[in-house]
């Protein structure tokens, strides 16, 4: 099954926040208060920007923050991809900031990550003069090439795991077999860094779909190499023939209906947290939260028990 990089890195930054936040902001994390949690903006974000100039675009994220001085601030997040060329992408990235700027009147950063080889486009400011007058807007960037699978495997972050599973791709094997170790090896190696079963069994995911196998063969040897290493009792290939059986009922992947069905069956099977669901239905988690609140209200639940059943739920995946 394929799986978009869009969907996985929207779907990755959102259920690691923390780590994110940790790996690319490290000097922030003083400063931030966790305890009030992250606010993702994203569909504000897609209203502010309806139109893009590039080609297409790539894992936007706008995440609301607060320090511990009360301070709101707005963090600006796109990933770039392989071979995803666009000379528009410093001008777009100024288009971002200063309509975020400009509604919603607090500071904003931005972060570009470059996940490709090509330096070209990989633009850290945006500058334009015009009679006498200028404009310079320079934000972070995060380029993978600069960051080795061996400096990132010593991280103990692990944001810094996602990043290493990234290479995948960037330094992609000439064949399945070679792809299938790599796959293999980094997932030992994510089984052995101090981290929660959840943020595990979260990057395995990445891992798993990131760069999708073309053999079949190999593709199924792959799924019972993780079901021997990770010890799991329900099938690797669930998910794929839910997303069939869905394909079957003549629902079209992207569409609103086949997402809210595939959301229902994924939560009546009551085996994944909604961070996993999200990053399956390719929603944000807030969506998610709001069609399985939809669903238990439809059974007769008040809005009150249904949020209930939702939280209690929640905790069986809290490690």
């Amino acid at each position: 099954m394929k799986i978009s990089k869009d969907a996985l890195w929207k779907g990755i930054i959102e259920t690691l926040i923390d780590d994110f936040i940790a790996y690319f902001f490290p000097d922030l994390v003083k400063v931030i208060d966790f305890s009030r949690g992250f606010e993702f903006l994203d569909t504000e974000l897609q209203k502010l920007i309806p139109n893009s100039p590039g080609q297409k675009r790539h894992a936007d994220k706008l995440i609301k923050v607060w320090f511990k001085n009360g301070e709101e601030v707005w963090f600006l997040i796109h990933v770039e991809v392989q071979g995803y060329q666009d000379p528009l992408f410093a001008l777009r990235m100024y288009e971002c900031i200063y309509r975020i700027r400009d509604k919603y009147q607090r500071p904003v950063t931005g972060l570009a990550i470059y996940t490709d080889w090509d330096r070209t486009y990989h633009y850290s400011q945006f500058q334009e003069s015009f009679l006498g007058s200028q404009i310079v807007y320079s934000f972070n960037t995060y380029v993978l090439r600069d960051h080795l699978p061996a400096e990132l495997a010593k991280n103990p972050n692990p944001f810094a795991a996602v990043m290493e599973a990234a290479w995948q791709h960037l330094d992609k094997p000439k064949d399945d077999q070679s792809l299938r170790e790599m796959k293999i090896d980094l997932i030992w190696r994510l089984k052995s860094r101090n981290i929660s079963r959840e943020k595990i069994s979260l990057i395995i995911d990445f891992i798993r779909y990131f760069v999708p196998f073309t053999n079949s063969e190999i593709s199924t040897n792959f799924e019972q190499d993780l079901m021997t290493i990770t010890n799991s009792t329900i099938p690797m290939g669930l998910r794929e023939a839910i997303l069939e059986d869905v394909k079957q009922q003549g629902i079209e992947q992207g569409i609103a209906t086949e997402k809210y069905e595939f959301t229902k069956k994924l939560w009546e099977l009551q085996e994944f947290s909604l961070e996993k669901i999200a990053i399956l239905v390719d929603l944000p988690k807030e969506q998610i939260f709001e069609i399985i609140l939809s669903l238990l209200q439809a059974n007769g639940q008040s809005i009150e028990e249904a949020e209930q059943q939702i939280m209690a739920y929640q905790t069986k995946f809290v490690p």
